[in-house]
Formats: C-alpha cells, sequence, structure tokens
C-alpha cells in the first residue's frame, strides 16, 4: 500500500520492530500483541520529536552536565586554596560569582558572554591562589586537585605541579565545550538524536534505520547528518500511565516531561477551552487543577460540581487519565502542531470511559487539529475511534496499522488504513484460545 501522508515515519530492525513505515496525519492506532514493538515505536517518535523541536535546550542540559564537575573543581579551589590567604570576603565573592553564572547556563543561556565570564573567574581564582611560589605550598591539595582536572578532561597531567598551570587546562576545557556545544547547536547534528536514544533505550544498537519525510521530504535521516526543522509537529507529549501525575523519577524521562509541562502553568489563569468543559460536564462532573503556589496544601486538586475538593493523587485511575487530558487543554498546549502520543489510552478506564476518551480524541483531532498515535490493544477503543470518525466525519484521518509476528520477537507492522477487521482476527486469537483449557484432569 503506497504512503501518501504529509508525514512518514519508517523503522527498520530495532528490537521487536523489524518494519514499519507510519504515517501520521491524523488518528494513528497501532495494535498488536505484548511485546510486539508498539511502546518502542512511541518511545523513537517521541524523542525524536523532543529532540529536533527542543535541540538548543538539550544542548545547554549537556553543556551544563559537562560544567557541574568544573564547578566543583572550583568551589574546592576557592574553598582549599583561599583559605590560606584567611580572606573571607574574598571567598565569599567568588563563591557568589560563581553561583551567578552557574544559574546564567542553567536557565539555557548559552552565549559567548557567560563563557568569558567563567572564564574569568577561573582567572580570578587562578589569581588569587596562587602559591606555587611559596614555600608553604600543600602538595596534596595540588595533587588532589590535578586528580580532579584528569577527570574532568579524561586526560593525564601527571607532570603538571603548578597549580596556575590547572587553571590553564580547565580554560582550554571550557572553550573547547563551548566550541563543542556551538557547533552541534548550528549544525543540528544527528548525533544529538542518536546519544537520546542511546541514553534512553540503554543500547547502543540503534535501528538499522530510521527516517521521516514531511510532504515527501526526507528531514529525518540516520544517513544525514543533520537534523532539519519539522513544520508538521512542533510540540509531542507522551502520556503512558495516569500514574505518572506528580511522580518524580530519573528513569522515565517523558513522566518528568510530562509533569513539567502541568507545573509549567499558572494556575491562576486558565484558558476557557470547549474539550476541557466537554470533560467537566459531560464526563467527570468535576475539574481538575494545578496549583503552582509553594504554599498550596495540594498541588493537584480534583473539584466536584458539588464543590468537594480532592487530592487528585489520591483519585481513580480512570479519573486521572481524563484529568491529565483536561490540564492540557487548559494549558493552552495542545494546538494542531502538537502530536500527543497515548500507550493503551483504555487501561484503567471503564467501558463507558473507553468510549468517551475516544470521542475525546476524534473531536481534537476534527476540531483542533491535533494528531495522534494510539497504541491499542482493546477492542472497544480500536471500534470507538473508527465508529464515531466517521459519524464526524473524518474517517480520512484514521490510520491503522497491526503488528503481524515474522518470527519469534520480530514483527512487521502492516498498514491498515481504515480496515479494522484484521484486528478483529487477531483479537479473536485470545477467545479461540480459551477453548484449550477448561479441563485440568488432563494435566494432573
Amino acid at each position: 500500500m503506497q504512503n501518501t501522508s504529509n508525514l512518514n515515519i519508517n523503522i527498520e530492525n530495532f528490537r521487536a520492530v523489524n518494519k514499519a513505515e507510519i504515517s501520521i496525519d491524523g488518528i494513528t492506532v497501532i495494535a498488536g500483541e505484548n511485546g510486539s514493538g508498539k511502546s518502542t515505536i512511541s518511545k523513537l517518535v517521541y524523542y525524536l520529536y523532543k529532540t529536533i523541536t527542543n535541540i538548543d535546550g538539550i544542548i545547554s542540559e549537556g553543556l551544563n552536565h559537562e560544567l557541574e564537575n568544573i564547578y566543583t573543581f572550583l568551589r574546592i579551589s576557592i574553598n582549599d586554596l583561599l583559605n590560606k590567604k584567611n580572606d573571607r570576603l574574598l571567598r565569599n565573592e567568588l563563591q557568589n560569582e560563581l553561583s551567578i553564572i552557574k544559574r546564567e547556563f542553567e536557565y539555557g543561556r548559552l552565549s559567548s558572554n557567560n563563557i568569558d565570564r567563567l572564564i574569568d573567574i577561573i582567572t580570578k581564582i587562578q589569581i588569587s591562589s596562587n602559591f606555587d611560589f611559596e614555600e608553604n605550598v600543600d602538595i596534596q591539595v595540588i595533587n588532589r586537585l590535578k586528580y580532579i582536572v584528569n577527570d574532568i578532561t579524561k586526560k593525564s597531567f601527571a607532570n603538571v605541579n603548578r597549580t596556575s598551570e590547572l587553571f590553564e587546562i580547565v580554560k582550554e576545557h571550557v572553550d573547547e565545550l563551548f566550541k563543542e556545544a556551538t557547533g552541534f547547536k548550528k549544525s543540528r547534528s544527528t548525533t544529538i538524536f542518536k546519544n537520546e536514544l542511546i541514553n534512553i533505550f540503554h543500547d547502543d544498537n540503534l535501528p538499522k534505520k530510521f527516517s521521516v519525510s514531511e510532504f515527501g521530504q526526507e528531514i529525518v535521516s540516520f544517513t544525514k547528518n543533520n537534523l532539519a526543522i519539522p513544520y508538521i509537529i512542533q510540540d509531542v507529549i507522551y502520556i503512558d500511565t495516569p500514574m505518572l501525575l506528580g511522580v518524580e523519577t530519573l528513569e522515565n524521562n517523558h513522566w518528568e516531561d510530562l509533569n513539567n509541562i502541568i507545573r509549567d502553568f499558572d494556575g491562576s489563569s486558565h484558558n476557557k477551552n470547549f474539550f476541557s468543559d466537554i470533560i467537566r460536564d459531560e464526563i467527570l462532573d468535576g475539574e481538575a487543577n494545578y496549583d503552582s503556589n509553594f504554599l498550596a496544601n495540594n498541588s493537584y486538586t480534583f473539584k466536584t460540581k458539588e464543590g468537594t475538593v480532592y487530592d487528585l493523587l489520591d483519585c481513580a485511575t480512570g479519573v486521572k487519565s481524563f484529568s491529565i487530558i483536561q490540564l492540557l487543554l487548559k494549558n493552552g498546549v495542545i494546538s494542531n502542531k502538537t502530536l500527543l502520543i497515548i500507550d493503551e489510552p483504555e487501561s484503567h478506564l471503564h467501558p463507558q470511559w473507553i468510549i468517551e476518551y475516544a470521542r475525546l480524541i476524534v473531536l481534537m483531532n476534527k476540531f483542533i487539529g491535533t494528531k495522534f498515535l494510539i497504541a491499542s490493544h482493546n477492542p472497544d477503543m480500536v471500534s470507538a475511534i473508527k465508529y464515531i470518525s466517521e459519524k464526524e466525519e473524518i474517517s480520512q484521518n484514521l490510520n491503522y496499522y497491526l503488528a503481524e509476528k515474522i518470527k519469534p520477537s520480530s514483527y512487521n507492522f502492516i498498514p491498515l488504513a481504515q480496515d479494522i477487521d484484521p484486528i478483529f482476527a487477531s483479537f479473536n486469537i485470545a477467545l479461540d484460545r480459551m477453548d484449550l483449557y477448561g479441563n485440568s484432569d488432563e494435566i494432573l
């Protein structure tokens, strides 16, 4: 089947995915058994768009990570070397200036001016702590600083025995880091995305093929050196469980990303949104809120129509599922340039709410233009999206895919367009399997 979509994603030989050519124009639903690679596709697409729409932020974050050890080296230098001068005022002045520069970098301000300021303060510390010609130089302090510089630069400076030389090495290293970061920023190097995938999947084995095309033009490919600027999708949000609300974790980056989107919103000025009203009035009979005021007893709350307020984190998972969408809508972060990736949205939902969730997906696509990538193996979700899309006259926006096993732990994703019968045939396998069981005497 020829792909005529405006946005096409091709993946080959990555984990359970042998081959997948996925179109994302409206609502894309991928179905398949557990372990077929649905979540792998979702994460690949998510981290692609997270990378190409936020390259500057990723580069700044990487530079900040590299600079952390340098800040530590400088703080140690101020403390250990300047103590000999017994000048508390000077030490405090240098520590404060260093803290200000650190904050500037943490705010993502990757500029030559900030690099110059960092190098200037290194020079100040270097001059202020120059005891190289004094007899009371503590060689153990110098050896420790030398070890730190070796660790920071990943080089060995065994023959360096003067603090002034160590500071010169650190200044050169800062300059190299800045030039490298600036180069990545200007070139939009594909290496940035590859490194993100290695960090996320904890695996150096990247897909044999991964490419993305807009309007027939390839904008991302592992064979290209640079990542193009996307147009169709400029924001991406990934939801794989309603349990992520309020959870801080270093293991699931997309959880932290979603919580940050919600937390960055000023809860005092809710956007009026027709679809959040649908959730409030027709589904939940209540409204989710996030209060960014640190004095608030509960940041995430749910207020019923009767006015009773609950801690949203203690509410049922089905309520959380709709509340996440409601909060995003109220924040105004969902638009026609948004890709909303939802992994098994039917989880934790009553059958009636599965239909309501499908309706919400269809209406958001029809009236906002939001793109969806849905991974599901629930017959109610699959059929509801199709049926409601037909009634809303947007069935042309649908693309269904089914994971077909070609060998153990390897699947091809077959394009079905709007035909969901093959998906239901795969569901019936589970029903057929029930006929195999029921007589426990046979296994005794």
